[in-house]
């Protein structure tokens, strides 16, 4: 059998997307700082509500589904969590605690959420790097060793996977990223002018479905085994969620800025 190594190509590929996780919510505070519009405070109370958020999700899915096998309830939290974040969205945008009382606070709000989540996304993807180094300097026998034949077979299963992944997937990869990110962002725009126009309740189930949605999407594709087509498939769907809400909110871009 050939041995399992990852490409220079694939490699480059993972240290991009890394760089890419982590300079992204960088780059969007920079902005709003440039612009005088940056708020800290915001960004803090967005990293908070999304950790409680997810983790709120975690502990009801392993309450409920305690007998459940992990990929299952790994599955199952990754379909509820639209629920716990956007609640909890909501929840931080409706009271005056968060001071979320501006477009540029919401969007600030949305870079400290989305933020928090391309740093663990990208603490893994470095994670990940540092198997393929491990594995083309030492071989597969630094992973399989005193292992079951179960155990380093599903191993061997998920090394292969990472090492699959082509640089083209991984800019595929990059570009999901940034809508992903711009999602996050509507969405909390989404949810402050509605909240401003005393109409959160409607508003808050139209978040979580499109929140959803994208989840769904991703996961749907995901069957496929092509990755390609599911990358393809998160940004035309992001994009069309994006577009969507700045129609319903009539986002005044210059607005952001204040």
């Amino acid at each position: 059998m050939q041995e399992l190594t990852f490409s220079p190509t694939v490699q480059l590929g993972y240290i991009l997307t890394g760089i890419a996780y982590f300079a992204l919510p960088a780059a969007a505070f920079f902005l709003m700082h440039r612009h005088g519009a940056a708020k800290i405070y915001q960004v803090i109370v967005g990293v908070i509500t999304y950790f409680i958020a997810t983790r709120m999700c975690d502990f009801t899915v392993w309450g409920l589904f305690s007998s459940a096998p992990m990929s299952a309830k790994t599955v199952i939290a990754a379909e509820l969590v639209a629920f716990f974040e956007e609640g909890g969205r909501f929840l931080a945008m409706k009271y005056p605690l968060t001071n979320i009382k501006t477009e540029s606070a919401a969007v600030c709000y949305g870079i400290g959420h989305a933020g928090l989540e391309c740093f663990i996304r990208g603490a893994q993807t470095f994670k990940i790097i540092g198997y393929g180094q491990k594995l083309n300097s030492f071989g597969l026998s630094s992973f399989t060793e005193g292992k079951s034949p179960e155990q380093a077979e599903a191993v061997v299963g998920q090394l292969s996977r990472f090492a699959e992944k082509s640089l083209i997937v991984s800019i595929f990869d990059i570009i999901s990223i940034a809508t992903d990110f711009g999602v996050h962002i509507t969405l909390s725009l989404l949810i402050f002018s509605k909240i401003q126009e005393q109409k959160p309740l409607k508003w808050l189930g139209l978040a979580i479905l499109l929140h959803y949605t994208l989840n769904a999407v991703s996961a749907a594709t995901s069957m496929s085994g092509s990755l390609l087509f599911t990358k393809t498939a998160v940004i035309m769907v992001g994009c069309g969620i994006i577009t969507l809400i700045c129609k319903l909110t009539g986002v005044n871009r210059y607005g952001l800025f204040k």
